[in-house]
């Protein structure tokens, strides 16, 4: 590995909504992928943005309550799309991979988290504190899947809190406070409320000097950014922590793109952003699209 961070998207599963649902005119579903991210330091190794869907996500998805989720998002997810699948084709193996960043505990988020055995895990005090809180009825409202968890998670598990955040440098300035992860300035965890409680984003300097925000579930499609106005109230009540401070996030990466020309702000379901990326960056994209990957398919193949 060279002395500098290098940045790849990838893809592990997906889904499908009614554009409605996110404010915009009546017409086809939109196809929502599974994104997470790879980053290469080259002192701390491989470290994950999320993971996307993955093994234990399929597993929970074939009955029960986590059937209708799967049926009413049309969610999808193939072993071949696995991050641990993905990651080989850097020549990495799932054993490597030294840190997970946890955006928030949906299961299209952690849905691949067993994958990574010798891994660490960072997550917002917030976000760990509202899933240990919640009744069984709140984790269903608030679509977190606690079987998706590896058993020794919380053993593994480092929690940043409001005793950390300092100032960002001026590179990032528009973001706010936030998380300086190892120390030297590569990596900035930046609070994302609004979603979900504790969401939290990431601001990468790449090697090649760009400067991008993984925006997790920030928002969902890049024109989102430039529409101030609140979700269809359905949305507010199915798939909002906090609706309003959901708008302040929106209006806060909104106002750093605009102030840095250049800068990706990159949320994790957007495919006209990941088409964008893949346009600049071929050779920085992990995924295997295909036109199997239905988990009903999948549920045939294997019996």
């Amino acid at each position: 590995m060279s002395g500098e961070v290098a940045l790849t998207l990838a893809v592990s599963g997906h889904s499908c909504a009614d554009p409605r649902h996110l404010g915009f005119e009546a017409g086809p579903a939109m196809r929502f992928p599974a994104g997470w991210a790879l980053i290469e330091h080259p002192v701390q190794g491989a470290i994950l943005f999320d993971c996307g869907y993955g093994p234990s996500a399929r597993a929970a998805m074939r009955s029960g309550l986590r059937w209708i989720y799967r049926r009413a998002i049309h969610a999808c997810s193939s072993a071949h799309t696995d991050a641990g699948q993905l990651l080989r084709q850097r020549g990495i193996d799932a054993g490597q991979v030294r840190l997970v960043v946890i955006s928030h505990f949906h299961p299209d988020h952690i849905g691949g988290l067993d994958q990574f055995r010798r891994a660490r895990f960072v997550a917002h005090a917030d976000a760990w504190n509202h899933l240990r809180e919640l009744s069984w009825f709140g984790l269903l409202h608030a679509q977190i899947w606690k079987e998706l968890l590896p058993d020794d998670f919380a053993a593994r598990l480092q929690l940043l809190d409001e005793h950390g955040r300092r100032p960002l440098p001026v590179d990032w300035s528009g973001l706010g406070e936030g998380w300086d992860l190892f120390g030297d300035g590569s990596l900035h965890v930046v609070a994302l409320p609004g979603h979900a409680r504790g969401q939290i984003g990431l601001a990468v300097r790449t090697g090649d000097g760009e400067r991008v925000v993984l925006a997790a579930d920030a928002f969902w499609r890049r024109e989102q950014l430039d529409r101030d106005q609140a979700l269809p109230w359905l949305t507010q009540r199915l798939a909002m922590d906090d609706a309003a401070a959901y708008l302040d996030t929106v209006r806060r990466l909104a106002r750093f793109r605009d102030s840095h020309p250049g800068a990706w702000v990159i949320p994790s379901h957007c495919a006209d952003t990941l088409a964008a990326w893949r346009q600049r960056h071929p050779s920085a994209v992990l995924d295997q699209a295909t036109g199997e990957d239905d988990l009903a398919a999948q549920e045939v193949a294997t019996g």
